[in-house]
């Protein structure tokens, strides 16, 4: 194969690369905007009463507030790697016990900072099992927050005692924790309005990277494909020219 069509080729593939990059960036700017305004429109609706998740699809239940009645189960997950305000942390996590319908569903109860060393996540924090949340029947209100499966290196959990250290929110790992027949609510946590007890730091983002970061990045790779074109017609015009001369 000749040197000019290897040329091509690498240069054709490099910039086309580049520009899905590009639009691929612009459609997820695209996503995250329309998740901001779903939730913005969502959280006008007044909290309606929840007595069962599964009677209709929970992805129209997404960012709505919903009051919930029942009973915490006494296990406490804590996400591993949460940074706020610079600090690392955890989001802990509790589940919760619908009375109506048995159903189970995973409460995000906010962001607790870390303390101490992961070696004694058990230590540390031995007081969230001493909460005593799961003696009562109990009233919150939050919303319901889609959560896609999470993908880590290694094993979600890192502990078995509890409160459980897990790297990520995994449904999989946290059905292993109740019984067979319990039914557990996946792809969403409820996420604890802050005028309900057990909670800790609830000042939720909606997505971690705005719509404004992915369009930066469009620019950048398009930008990148733009100099690419020039670089390769330059490279042809002297190759042109030298032939020629």
């Amino acid at each position: 194969m000749k040197p000019k069509l290897i040329s091509s080729i690498i240069f054709l593939i490099c910039i086309s690369l580049f520009l899905f990059l590009g639009f691929w960036q612009l459609d997820r700017a695209t996503e995250k905007e329309n998740i901001v305004k779903l939730y913005e429109e969502r959280q006008l609706i007044r909290a309606e009463k929840l007595n069962k998740f599964s009677d209709t699809s929970i992805e129209s239940k997404y960012y709505k507030n919903f009051k919930i009645k029942g009973t915490y189960i006494n296990k406490t997950f804590l996400v591993d790697n949460k940074i706020k305000n610079n600090k690392p942390g955890f989001n802990v996590l509790s589940l919760f016990r619908l009375s109506a319908s048995n159903e189970i569903i995973v409460v995000d109860r906010g962001w607790l900072e870390m303390k101490g060393q992961r070696k004694n996540i058990e230590e540390n924090f031995q007081f969230l099992n001493n909460q005593e949340i799961e003696k009562s029947v109990q009233e919150i209100d939050g919303y319901i927050y889609p959560r896609d499966k999470s993908y880590t290196i290694g094993d979600i959990s890192t502990n078995k005692s509890w409160p459980r250290l897990i790297q990520a929110v995994n449904f999989e790992e946290i059905k292993d924790s109740i019984k067979p027949s319990d039914l557990l609510i996946s792809g969403v946590v409820f996420r604890l309005n802050s005028n309900n007890s057990f909670g800790f730091d609830r000042s939720w983002e909606i997505i971690s990277m705005g719509s404004n970061k992915h369009l930066g990045y469009a620019f950048q790779w398009f930008s990148m494909a733009f100099a690419l074109i020039i670089l390769t017609i330059l490279f042809f015009v002297r190759k042109r020219d030298g032939k020629n001369g």
